[in-house]
Order: C-alpha cells, then sequence, then structure tokens
C-alpha cells in the first residue's frame, strides 16, 4: 500500500467521523429541542453534514484547494453549530 493511497483512506476516514458526531450532535439538538421546549434549529445542523459528506463523495479530488476550503467550510460550520447548541443547553447569553 503506498502512502498516498493511505493518505486518502485516513482524510476519508477522518471525514466519516466528523460526520457521524454532527449526526449525533443533530440528535442530541432535536432531542433537546422536542424535551424542554427551547428552539435549537436542528434542522441548520444537516447543512455541516452535507458539506462534511461532499469531499467523503470525490466530487472535487482530494487534496485541491476546493477540497480544503469545503473541508475548512464544515469545520468551521460544525464548530458553530456546536457552540450554538452549547450555548442553548447551558444557558450562556
Amino acid at each position: 500500500m503506498d502512502l498516498i493511497l493511505l493518505q486518502k483512506l485516513l482524510n476519508v476516514y477522518s471525514w466519516l467521523a466528523a460526520s457521524l458526531i454532527m449526526v449525533f450532535v443533530t440528535a442530541i439538538a432535536h432531542f433537546y429541542q422536542k424535551k424542554f421546549g427551547t428552539r435549537t434549529f436542528s434542522y441548520i445542523y444537516i447543512v455541516p453534514i452535507i458539506v462534511l459528506i461532499i469531499p467523503l463523495l470525490q466530487i472535487v479530488p482530494f487534496f485541491s484547494f476546493q477540497s480544503e476550503f469545503l473541508e475548512l467550510t464544515g469545520s468551521i460550520s460544525s464548530f458553530v453549530a456546536c457552540y450554538f447548541l452549547y450555548s442553548k443547553m447551558v444557558g450562556v447569553k
């Protein structure tokens, strides 16, 4: 197995793991909204999932500017979504 293939496999694995984590965060947001009646906008959490899955589908080539930009966008949007959910659940204003 050459190193480029290994690097691509690790890249796919890491973004798949990030997408699955965002699926769980979406489920937590939906549960919190139903249980406590606080609007968490759980449908917005689908956007980072889609953005994180796009590099996995290899629509754009690996290690290109577009791929790296999509990964950065997915990372930032998932961070913002998680921070928003955290602030809603803890009560930070």
